[in-house]
């Protein structure tokens, strides 16, 4: 069948051609049926296989030849070569911009409907073959890259160019690059645009940050707050400037451990951002300048990243300080204000001074060395206290009934529950144990639930607390150890956190400060109240000066000489130990001596539990128990350790120590193992042990000081208050006699003078939490001397007055946020937090030799007439005597002034409200307890005013510090002229020097006879 020709193509026009075949007709000479007499299964003949004859009228192929992918490109190259020499157009451009023709807005559509529908499914990706594969085919091409002989070679060096005008590039890929190069930092620039506004669908996230307005646009701008810095997340800001450096790995992110991604993105695009708008600096360059102030970097560095973006300006960041401290301070008066509207009292405040040696290297005129003093105070945002807590009418009226007069020696000592101390006195005995043996620290867990409920724990701080609220105030150069200077410097800071006496007239204002502030806001409060507003303050003595005072007592008890041979000496066992001994007993560096204290007492308790267990090395006796499956239980050590504790660390203990026939006696039902006898023995006739009875109170002093640490880190005022209560027995026998003084105003605050609201507020505020852990307690003192640290660094650094604007402004209102703010952006880039304190070697080298020499001298058993020339003071004992002879009966007849002020106040206006004398500051629900153990108290107070007096003790401790001027607050005669200024004169004392409790070392050292009942000392609670 002949088929038509092809037609002739016509110029500009396509026309396609097709072979259509003829259809099929039967053969005529083949019937479609066989025969009838067709034998299917008849074989066939020889000539099967013989080739078919060539009939003329056989049919045609039905199926195409199968053709190989070669074939099919090679008829469509050849078909493209015979398009491109027909086509009707003047070039591949001229065709492919009739192909891709887009019309203008607004004008009709030239295109045929096959054009139009054709392109728009290409570009859509709805054909196979889609733009992402012809563009590489097009970026790759040879033809496409100028060849090294070519006249256009310099079109190499444009690829990627943003400042080459992309048309006037001739080879395609050097186009390409460059077109989509500018196409990029066209749509970064756009975006860089907008990321240098605020976001509307994040309003948190604040970008234009100013340091500082002139006031006239104050309300459209937003000046820079600690706030701003609160919810800074490079999450946030990597997610936002996503897939700019991000290596990947077959298509996927790789996060680098060392140099993440994100961290690189957000460090490079907040520098273009900044780079497009200098008020930009919300993203990292305002919080990265206030980090390098923070972290005291040198000023160049600081100029070099101000320089690439990095960072704003120091002058912008320190004027950035200055409006977050403005911010700051007026939030804080806010909220002052409307505390004061209500009558309510939310704040106290903390004071401490500052001060730092001014040294000066080119001396002149006016130049010379001096110390640069100030004060420094904080405002602490008390927890939620009852309502009227600080009523200023009910605090007068408790104090014009001068109670305080009814306190007695029996009073106090009754007040003091003895049997939660017994309880927490075994406890730490067992806690030693199982520190060192390591069979045992399965136990330590547990040991530690005992500590933190009750009945050991007294009033902890709930653990859903939230951390303290703490703003440091603006600093002052007033000297807070002189009358007029505290009385500025607490104007001052009234001044600045808002307080109006005038607003608020009957509430009570809470000052809390070291020895120095106490003592001197206290004075105020007596000499002024009646032409001032200072009987409006309340003082309370902090904790960590309390307590670093106390080491100083007991290394001055404790240590004799530097060459003593006494075991019982501290100065003995630092010497064995390899320990440094203070070189100035009354005032020890507080870290080394508390690390020396704590690792002898701690040798001194495992040698009593080595002495129990009779063994030589507890060690391989625990080791030893294990191995048979015998360990003791925490219960079986709990009353092993009640027994030790009996034996070592009681008054009836002490007392025991000092006769043979009480340390021995079958009627003693805790008595002392019996040593090797005393040979040689330094006194005829004595037939105690020294050793043991020196051994004995160290034990106890510094158990004291223990659980005073251990209360304050776990935020359990109660605790606190019961050591407290000990204390004042304790200083009152010792040299530091002003802090006796100290807490017994701050026990008759609690006692006598503040309603059962005000006593909770202030025990539930006497600590801070600095973290929401458990564990994360401080004194408030301490805080303030960790702000003092940061001050005082900053001085020697910047030099100039203690209240030029740099410090007065700029630094100490904010550092609070200092102190946490590199901590801060540690977290925000993944860092792991870098600890702040060094960390202290292991301390078992030193324990073994101590031990070692505690079993060899046998520190712990009884040995009649030994005594090697040391003999501590009992303290405790000889405080509750002095108390009791008349010191306690001073203190109150010099502290009832401001009593007799308030009644003469009062004598003609309010009545005096009916005060409840028995009501507890801290437990008023639990008198039944508190009755039962008065009785058994009384009894042990009995015991230790009729205890028998070393006669080697000094009658009065060695010198006696009561009316020595200290660094710590000293008395002053005050007066109030006739101009109404207050005035004082310093009253100077000689100071005398005397020995340090060593035997034979003091002419003046008094014997004291025994006393004569030896059947009366009953076993003391303690």
């Amino acid at each position: 069948m002949d088929l038509p020709p092809n037609p002739t193509p016509v110029r500009g026009k396509i026309v396609r051609s097709y072979n259509r075949k003829a259809p099929l007709d039967p053969s005529p000479t083949i019937s479609a049926a066989p025969p009838a007499d067709y034998d299917f299964w008849a074989p066939e003949p020889s000539n099967f296989f013989s080739p078919a004859p060539d009939f003329p009228h056989v049919q045609p192929r039905l199926r195409a030849t199968v053709r190989t992918a070669a074939d099919i490109l090679e008829s469509k190259f050849a078909a493209m070569d015979e398009f491109l020499q027909n086509y009707a157009f003047d070039s591949i451009g001229d065709f492919l911009s009739i192909l891709f023709y887009n019309r203008p807005h607004g004008e009709s559509d030239p295109r045929g409907p096959t054009h139009a529908v054709a392109v728009a499914h290409f570009l859509r990706g709805r054909t196979d073959i889609k733009v992402s594969k012809i563009l590489p085919l097009i970026h790759h091409h040879r033809c496409s890259y100028p060849a090294k002989d070519s006249s256009r070679l310099l079109e190499r060096e444009m690829m990627f160019s943003t400042t080459r005008e992309a048309s006037t590039i001739h080879h395609t890929r050097p186009f390409l690059s460059t077109w989509a190069a500018k196409l990029v930092a066209t749509e970064a620039r756009k975006q860089i645009g907008r990321a240098t506004h605020d976001d509307p669908e994040n309003p948190d996230a604040r970008v234009q940050l100013r340091a500082s307005t002139n006031g006239r646009r104050k309300a459209a701008l937003h000046v820079v707050t600690w706030d701003d810095f609160k919810n800074f997340s490079v999450q946030r800001l990597a997610e936002t400037f996503q897939y700019m450096s991000a290596p990947m790995e077959k298509g996927a992110f790789i996060v680098r451990k060392r140099r993440p991604y994100p961290m690189i993105q957000v460090a490079a695009i907040s520098s273009f951002i900044i780079a497009r708008n200098q008020y930009a600096t919300g993203h990292m360059a305002m919080l990265l300048g206030i980090w390098h102030f923070v972290c005291k970097s040198h000023v160049d560095v600081k100029r070099v990243y101000c320089r690439f973006g990095n960072v704003v300006s120091d002058t912008t960041a320190r004027a950035a300080l200055r409006s977050m401290t403005a911010d700051g301070m007026e939030k804080m008066r806010a909220d002052t204000q409307d505390a004061n509207t209500r009558g309510e009292t939310e704040h106290c405040l903390l004071l401490d001074n500052v001060q730092e040696y001014d040294r000066v290297y080119e001396p002149g005129l006016g130049l010379q060395n001096r110390p640069k003093v100030g004060t420094a105070g904080t405002k602490v945002k008390l927890q939620p206290c009852a309502p009227g807590a600080f009523d200023a009418r009910d605090y007068y009226a408790r104090v014009a009934r001068k109670e305080r007069k009814t306190m007695t020696v029996t009073s106090i000592f009754a007040d003091i529950d003895w049997n939660h101390e017994q309880r927490v006195r075994r406890l730490h005995w067992v806690r030693i144990l199982a520190d060192f043996i390591p069979q045992l620290h399965s136990l330590r867990q547990e040991i530690t639930t005992l500590f933190r409920t009750a009945p050991i724990a007294r009033r902890p701080m709930p653990d859903d607390q939230p951390p303290t609220e703490c703003q440091p105030l603006m600093l002052n150069s007033e000297r807070e150890t002189e009358s007029q200077g505290m009385l500025r410097a607490v104007k001052d800071f009234d001044k600045q956190i808002g307080v109006d006496i005038e607003t608020n007239p009957h509430s009570l204002s809470w000052i809390r400060g070291d020895g120095a502030s106490y003592a001197q806001v206290l004075r105020l409060s007596r000499y002024t109240a009646p032409i001032g507003n200072f009987k409006n303050k309340i003082t309370t003595p902090e904790i960590w000066h309390t307590g670093a005072t106390d080491p100083n007592s007991i290394a001055e008890n404790h240590y004799g000489p530097a060459t003593s041979s006494d075991p019982s000496s501290l100065s003995k066992a630092s010497n064995c130990a390899g320990l440094k001994r203070p070189s100035n007993l009354k005032s020890c560096d507080y870290y080394p001596t508390v690390r020396s204290l704590t690792v002898i007492w701690t040798a001194h308790i495992l040698d009593c539990w080595r002495l129990f267990y009779e063994t030589d090395d507890l060690e391989k006796y625990s080791a030893g128990l294990e191995t048979a499956g015998q360990l003791p239980d925490l219960d079986t050590i709990l009353d092993d350790a009640t027994m030790l504790a009996d034996r070592y660390t009681s008054q009836a203990a002490i007392q025991n120590s000092m006769r043979t026939a009480e340390a021995t006696s079958p009627k003693n039902p805790n008595p002392f193992p019996v040593g090797t006898p005393c040979i040689a023995q330094r006194e005829p006739g004595f037939t105690g042990d020294r050793v043991l009875r020196n051994s004995e109170i160290f034990l106890l002093e510094f158990r004291w000081w223990i659980e005073m640490a251990w209360s304050v880190s776990e935020g359990d005022t109660g605790r606190v208050w019961e050591i407290i209560k000990i204390w004042i027995f304790k200083f009152a026998g010792s040299l530091h006699q002003n802090y006796m003084k100290y807490l017994l105003e701050f026990y008759c605050l609690l006692r006598y003078e503040a309603s059962e609201g005000l006593s909770d507020a202030i025990l539930d505020n006497l600590l801070l939490r600095i973290d929401a852990e458990l564990g994360k307690c401080i004194p408030g003192d301490l805080l303030q001397e960790h702000y003092n640290k940061w001050l005082q660094a900053m001085s020697r650094r910047h030099g100039g007055e203690l209240d030029d604007p740099f410090f007065h402004q700029t630094v100490s209102p904010n550092v609070e946020h200092f102190l946490r703010f590199k901590e801060n952006i540690e977290t925000a880039f993944n860092l792991k937090r870098r600890g702040k304190a060094h960390t202290s070697p292991h301390q078992r080298p030193e324990l073994r030799l101590l031990l070692t020499m505690f079993k060899d001298e046998e520190v712990h058993t009884f040995r009649a007439g030994r005594s090697m020339g040391h003999a501590a003071v009992n303290q405790f004992a000889r405080g509750v005597r002095q108390l009791d002879e008349g010191k306690l009966q001073d203190f109150i007849e010099s502290t009832t002034c401001l009593g007799d002020c308030f009644a003469e106040i009062h004598r003609n206006g309010t009545a005096v409200p009916v005060i409840n004398r028995d009501e507890s500051p801290e437990h008023s629900d639990q008198s039944d307890a508190s009755s039962a153990n008065s009785v058994v108290s009384i009894a042990s107070l009995e015991s230790v005013l009729s205890s028998p007096i070393d006669p080697n003790e000094p009658e009065n401790g060695g010198e006696d510090m009561s009316d020595v001027p200290r660094s710590s607050g000293s008395f002053y005669a005050l007066y109030i002229d006739d101009e109404g200024n207050l005035r004082h004169d310093e009253e100077e004392e000689d100071e005398d020097e005397t020995d340090d409790g060593e035997i034979g070392g003091a002419e003046e050292n008094e014997e004291e006879a025994e006393s004569n009942s030896d059947n009366d000392c009953v076993e003391d609670e303690l």
